[in-house]
């Protein structure tokens, strides 16, 4: 048993707030022939962009897949050098020396803090270490979300796909039943219809004809591959993740054998009809795996 089916439909979100900031993840996805994914970031976290993509495309095969973060800052802790800020004091003692003037302690501490501007600044604060670890922490959480509601929703196609593949193989039995008997109708009006040829003509070639459109009214042949198809149908779904492009295939080549086992013997109507139905429901809900 492999992973789990997943649809490639999905929501996932986590939230985190204190009080210094709110972080909100969002994630969805929708349909699509390969992995394409989009995000919405705000300007802080652009630098953060590769390594966002880089998480999702190791848990994603396939979709469209779009990241949403939203981050509101209240308040941050500022990181104070001591020694960067005794520079500009030494620096504002020199210039307020050379111009003759004398300013309070106080006056000082407050000119250097304006110059030093100690509160640190956002964009820093997001590319520290205890940062980044709280939001790919959060990140992290809103994509385990979001896995988990692609495995509930894939749920819900398995479950879907395997009751029209049971009613396929229904229908596959009803065909096995009755084709003999509408082979051998057909049997009997060529066999009729030759017999009045022959007597109308002395061409050898009309036997062979007669022969060649007898062999093309079996269907046995199509019988034995759409119920391997069913079975191979079966073996990848246990496979889970990622699978829905080889079952796109392997339901096409369901619905080959089913308009050929039509054209052979039209009178299989409307058994054929509701056959070519529970596939086309089967493309249906394959098209929403990843």
């Amino acid at each position: 048993m492999g992973e789990q089916v997943r649809s490639m439909t999905g929501f996932g979100k986590a939230y985190y707030k204190d009080e210094n900031l709110k972080l909100v993840v969002l994630i969805r996805s929708v349909n699509g022939k390969g992995l394409e994914i989009s995000t919405r970031l705000p300007k802080e976290l652009i630098v953060y962009e590769r390594e966002i993509r880089d998480a999702v495309k190791r848990l994603v095969h396939r979709g469209t897949v779009s990241v949403s973060v939203q981050l509101e800052f209240f308040k941050v802790k500022p990181s104070v050098r001591i020694g960067d800020l005794g520079d500009i004091v030494d620096e504002i003692l020199t210039a307020t020396r050379k111009l003759g003037l004398s300013i309070s302690d106080d006056l000082t501490l407050q000119l250097a803090m304006k110059f030093y501007n100690p509160a640190v600044s956002e964009e820093n604060y997001v590319e520290s270490e205890e940062f980044k670890t709280l939001f790919f922490g959060i990140l992290d959480k809103a994509l385990s979300d979001f896995i988990k509601s692609k495995i509930e929703e894939g749920n819900n196609l398995v479950r879907d796909i395997e009751n029209q593949l049971q009613t396929l193989e229904s229908l596959l039995e009803k065909v096995k039943a009755v084709a003999p008997t509408l082979v051998q109708k057909h049997k009997e009006k060529l066999l009729q219809r030759a017999q009045e040829l022959l007597k109308s003509s002395e061409n050898p070639l009309v036997a062979n004809e007669l022969k060649l459109l007898l062999e093309k009214m079996d269907i046995n042949e199509e019988i034995q591959r759409l119920k391997s198809h069913i079975d191979l149908f079966r073996k990848e779904l246990q496979k889970g993740a990622p699978i829905g492009k080889k079952l796109e295939f392997i339901a096409q080549e369901m619905l080959r054998e089913v308009n050929t086992m039509g054209n052979k013997l039209p009178d299989l109507f409307p058994i054929h009809v509701e056959m070519k139905t529970a596939i086309d429901k089967i493309k249906q809900q394959v098209a929403n795996i990843e």
